[in-house]
């Protein structure tokens, strides 16, 4: 975007967030606005990542390999935290 487009676009982001809550400060304004802009960038980021990882998985087989192997760590890496997390729970640490 463009410097304009975007300074036209957190204005527009702006009212709308004050006319939903008329007591916002305008820190609260200003959070809103970036967690928007930030939230929107993430689900760019996320869209163009998996396009990417969907073609290294269609480019072949060692590409299929790849990708499995990319989503399993995701998974052993999640399932780790998630279990780190019970235990931090049970011991209440």
């Amino acid at each position: 975007m463009h410097d304009k487009k975007i300074r036209k676009y957190i204005k527009e982001r702006i009212n709308l967030e004050i006319s939903k809550d008329k007591s916002l400060t305008k820190e609260g304004i200003v959070d809103r606005v970036i967690d928007h802009i930030k939230d929107v960038l993430q689900k760019a980021n996320d869209r163009r990542f998996n396009v990417a990882m969907d073609q290294l998985a269609k480019s072949g087989p060692e590409g299929k390999k790849a990708a499995q192997s990319f989503y399993d760590s995701v998974d052993l890496i999640d399932r780790a935290g998630e279990n780190a997390q019970k235990l931090i729970d049970k011991y209440e640490l």
